[in-house]
């Protein structure tokens, strides 16, 4: 184990509890950072609505909260943005648990902080700012476990192109059921 744990023997296991780095406080600063989307889904739309039916009427609420429900059934643009946006919120979260599980740490316990997440035509990709003692070449350690840790079925590694504490990770679905079948029309075997 990295720091912490039970499963310690030896004489000088407890080197690092006597003169290793302490382990800081865990901080709830980030948390409303890191569930943003959760909060502003789970608060501020209902907020938005009860303002909206507060200073017009309750039909308005109503009727924008339904406009919104046809809009996300009925078009299928609005309904892809809301589905990657979902993917990329759901990614973020899962590679931050990697993280965690994979010890990308620093001896201090601090991890990696996320600038930006998007989607892409490839799959998601999540920039990292990696505090002092985390580089890309931890990344490229731990890869097969982010992955797993992702649900994907691979995660791209490469450091920023001009910054070398800045990490970006490409996060790759697994390929669906629709992808693995021959389209109609196609045969089997080629030809």
């Amino acid at each position: 184990m990295r720091w912490g744990g039970t499963n310690r023997s030896g004489p000088g296991d407890d080197f690092f509890e006597r003169y290793g780095p302490r382990r800081r406080r865990r901080s709830i600063l980030p948390v409303p950072w890191r569930w943003r989307y959760e909060l502003g889904a789970g608060l501020g739309v209902p907020a938005g609505l009860d303002a909206l039916a507060t200073a017009t009427h309750p039909m308005a609420a109503v009727a924008v909260a339904a406009a919104g429900a046809v809009g996300y059934a009925g078009w299928p643009a609005a309904r892809n943005v809301l589905h990657a946006r979902a993917r990329t919120v759901l990614a973020t979260h899962r590679l931050r648990v990697g993280m965690v599980q994979c010890g990308l740490l620093t001896w201090s316990g601090r991890l990696p902080a996320v600038l930006w997440a998007a989607p892409r035509d490839r799959g998601v990709e999540i920039t990292l700012w990696c505090p002092a003692g985390v580089d890309v070449h931890a990344f490229h350690a731990t890869r097969s476990r982010l992955a797993a840790a992702c649900w994907a079925s691979d995660v791209e590694i490469r450091r920023h192109r001009s910054r070398a504490h800045i990490v970006v990770v490409l996060v790759r679905p697994q390929p669906g059921p629709s992808a693995t079948r021959a389209r109609p029309g196609e045969a089997e075997g080629g030809g």
